[in-house]
């Protein structure tokens, strides 16, 4: 009889040689970097302060300076500094956690012999590009940033401006050890088919910014597309809540374009929150290709072949809404508690 064999598995090591890897392709290799990196990366999969979560976005970068001068109307608020070592990198983030939220994101400053670290922001409006959008998807290799968030629940992304990435899921479910953000693109080009071009992006902007949100949260969600040209609800549909009007974020997005003033921000952020409000609600938030929101809190009647199959009932839901999508629906989208998310239906 073979003696028993005894293994030790070491999600650290793990950890270290990826981020030596990145750090390395992002010619920003350092050691103290790198051990900070990982501290940061095993405190965010579920951030809170005082019971609350929260969910930061933090950039290391090697000249604030440099950075704020690539984003339009920035601004940054130093809160500390501390010797070059994982340590402070950690107290960089509870120190700014709570206050990276609105549009500002912590950045933490490699020094010669220190690290320096703060809050910072861009743009004016809620439909303003990103620091990481700016920084890291669109930006400069000669300006040298790192990206740290948790994309969903469980799953952390560290992304460079050279486009090295590494994502980090500390779940067990493989389906959801990829990226949602692909996914995320598929859903808000099917939401935004129908939105005049010359404010298509924005729309997609204010979508992503609500679903990377929701995301985030980890409660799970459904969310079914109709055709924009669709005055009515489809009977596939029960109990739902319909809106009456729909919401238009088409047009709440066009206010603010067109007169840039604190009243419209505010009434688009406000859409967002009420938006993200029907998402984490039971049943199926339901839009249309124009960018509106119809109902929500809506449900859809299973099959017997399907109610009796095995999975949660949310997943179950999904299958069902899928097999409608090229006849009532458009598109069908299902977020679930475990941090998986699909998508199925027509994009541009």
């Amino acid at each position: 009889m073979a003696a028993p064999r005894h293994r030790t598995l070491s999600l650290h090591e793990q950890l270290k040689g990826a981020a030596r890897d990145l750090l390395a392709q992002e010619k920003m290799s350092c050691a103290k970097t790198q051990e900070g990196l990982i501290a940061l990366i095993n405190a965010l999969r579920h951030y809170t302060e005082e019971g609350k979560a929260l969910f930061p976005e933090l950039f290391v970068v090697d000249s604030l300076r440099g950075i704020l001068q690539v984003l339009p109307e920035s601004e940054a608020v130093q809160i500390g500094e501390g010797a070059k070592h994982a340590d402070t990198m950690a107290k960089a983030l509870k120190k700014c956690a709570p206050l990276a939220r609105r549009g500002w994101a912590v950045y933490i400053e490699r020094k010669e012999r220190k690290f320096a670290y703060g809050v910072f922001r861009c743009g004016s409006t809620v439909l303003s590009l990103s620091p990481a959008e700016l920084l890291i998807n669109k930006g400069d290799p000669s300006v040298p940033a790192l990206m740290i968030r948790q994309v969903a629940d469980n799953v952390i992304q560290v992304k460079g401006v050279s486009q090295s990435s590494l994502l980090v899921h500390f779940g067990a479910a493989i389906e959801a050890e990829v990226s949602p953000v692909p996914t995320l693109n598929q859903l808000t080009d099917c939401l935004t088919l129908d939105v005049p071009a010359d404010v298509q992006e924005q729309v997609g902007t204010f979508y992503r910014a609500v679903f990377s949100g929701v995301f985030r949260a980890g409660h799970g969600t459904l969310a079914a597309i109709i055709s924009g040209a669709k005055r009515t609800i489809p009977k596939t549909f029960q109990d739902g809540i319909p809106l009456s009007p729909s919401i238009s974020v088409t047009s709440k997005v066009q206010d603010v374009l067109a007169k840039s003033d604190c009243a419209s921000n505010t009434q688009l952020q406000a859409c967002a929150a009420l938006v993200t409000g029907m998402l984490l609600s039971d049943g199926i938030t339901l839009f249309a290709t124009d960018g509106t929101v119809r109902a929500y809190n809506a449900f859809i009647k299973h099959p017997r072949k399907i109610a009796n199959a095995g999975g949660g009932a949310r997943m179950r839901t999904f299958i069902v809404m899928s097999e409608f999508v090229g006849r009532d629906l458009v598109g069908a989208f299902i977020q679930s508690q475990d941090g998986r998310v699909e998508f199925k239906g027509k994009t541009r």
